[in-house]
């Protein structure tokens, strides 16, 4: 069997605060209402906000090529690369200064710095179009309201984007050449997890596009599905041919292993989909595991703040089973909150296997590799760093006070100084105002504009802390902040 010292080298998983934050000061989040306050913004002022951070990223690059071009200039020769007389070589170590910056890769400065320049040189030297690969992105997961309030693209996944295009304008300039940045997406590479509504994953994407296009021009930065690459395009990364890879690592997977991701893919699992209150429209028998008939009978009556308490109640009362008491004494059908903590428990840990099992399948042959193997010219990038591969840089997509967070499991709050990521648990402990777009149907809203789709299902756009200014003003320049 394999231990769970197999995966030491690497971060397989991006771990929210979240769990830790319930066992330690979150208690059983059993009250957990929205901030009833909220501004609106129109489509004038997204369009506002759109061009300043468009702004931003030309700046923000700007100084990312005078930072590489200097830093290169004072290092000695042959200190951390090769061949610096040579045009080319040189080039490419330029390329390779930029993640080297310690505001863009959280392994800045334990790269392997001759092999990423080598892998670097290797692109410049093809005819091909150099391309970045970089797997990243799920839709978001509400977890019952702990984490996010939808399941769209919001100002975390922007901020997100906004970075990568501050690095693909940098590589550009210093290339000396087009560069495009092609993102694999992995709502279908980890359904047999988390069970993600494949419409969901296409809507989340197509969002995550419309951002990149409006910041960035359309070409530039190019979201790809990752079970298109390695099977026939449909919900699932394991199809026939990925099968038998799939069975054999799953038969690796012990008890350790599992226990020690738990937490984390119980908070990843989309729950929406398998609590869904219409039969029609619910995943059946996740891992062939039957819900309780009194959960269905349950569900059948129940409201969405209904089934999103349950969710939580099941969540927080496996992270903390010292609050499962707590909530066991204020849920108004004892039998279903019993059955709905064994039925969650049973299905997470199957799930948590399930994850583990696709990405040591895939260890040594991830989206990025993939692509590499179907003869695209591309340079390997990951968000999660894999000590095992030196040569990769490691990605903070979310700046280095969002370290190992993804915008998928977060929210943006934004003040005079700084914007922070958290889950909407933990934001709560702030005091804050939710930021809407306005509904195109009850309002002057413009049904193409940026993030209309937020308007259409009233999710928040982000949140800003009450007092701190116009909201508009605030979130246009959050795109300065690090």
């Amino acid at each position: 069997m394999i231990s769970s010292s197999v995966l030491a080298a690497r971060d397989i998983l991006s771990e929210s605060n979240l769990s830790n934050a319930i066992i330690s000061q979150l208690g059983s989040c059993r009250e957990l209402e929205q901030a009833n306050e909220a501004v609106i913004l129109d489509a004038q002022e997204v369009a506002k906000i759109l061009a300043s951070w468009k702004a931003s990223i030309d700046r923000q690059s700007t100084r990312l090529v005078k930072y590489v071009t200097s830093n290169l200039s004072d290092l000695p020769g042959g200190c951390l690369y090769n061949r610096l007389d040579e045009p080319l070589w040189r080039r490419a170590a330029r390329i390779c200064e930029v993640f080297r910056n310690p505001d863009v890769s959280k392994n800045a400065g334990r790269l392997d710095t001759h092999k990423l320049q080598g892998n670097i040189l290797a692109c410049l030297e093809r005819e091909a179009p150099f391309t970045l690969a970089l797997g990243w992105g799920q839709p978001k997961r509400a977890a019952g309201g702990l984490k996010t309030l939808g399941h769209y693209a919001d100002l975390a996944e922007m901020y997100a984007i906004a970075r990568l295009a501050i690095i693909v304008r940098a590589v550009t300039r210093l290339a000396e050449r087009p560069i495009q940045l092609t993102i694999l997406t992995g709502g279908s590479r980890f359904f047999e997890a988390f069970f993600t509504r494949p419409e969901l994953t296409v809507t989340y994407d197509e969002q995550r596009q419309q951002i990149a296009d409006a910041l960035c021009g359309p070409g530039i930065i190019n979201f790809h599905p990752y079970s298109a690459l390695v099977g026939d395009g449909s919900s699932s990364a394991v199809v026939d041919e990925r099968v038998g890879r799939f069975e054999a690592a799953l038969a690796t997977v012990d008890d350790s292993i599992t226990t020690a991701k738990f937490g984390a893919i119980l908070l990843n699992i989309d729950w929406d989909h398998v609590f869904a209150q219409d039969p029609r429209a619910r995943y059946q028998r996740p891992h062939g595991i039957d819900m309780p008939r009194s959960l269905q009978e349950w569900l059948l009556g129940a409201n969405a703040d209904d089934r999103n308490r349950l969710i939580r109640a099941a969540i927080v009362g496996l992270i903390t089973p010292k609050h499962q008491s707590a909530w066991l004494e204020t849920f108004e059908n004892e039998e279903v909150l019993e059955d709905a903590l064994s039925f969650v428990q049973a299905v997470a840990w199957e799930s948590t296997r399930k994850y583990i099992a696709l990405h040591l399948m895939d260890a040594d042959d991830e989206a990025s590799t993939v692509l590499i193997a179907q003869g695209v010219n591309a340079l390997r990038l990951t968000v999660h760093e894999k000590r095992d591969h030196r040569e990769m840089p490691a990605l903070f997509t979310l700046g280095q006070k969002g370290g190992n967070l993804l915008s998928q499991h977060v929210m943006a709050v934004v003040n005079r100084n700084e914007i922070i990521f958290e889950s909407f648990a933990e934001l709560r402990s702030r005091d804050v105002v939710r930021v809407c777009i306005e509904d195109a149907e009850i309002g002057n809203g413009d049904q193409n504009s940026l993030f209309q789709w937020l308007g259409d299902a009233r999710q928040p756009l982000c949140f800003i802390e009450r007092a701190t200014g116009d909201a508009a003003s605030l979130i246009a320049r959050a795109g300065e902040m690090g």
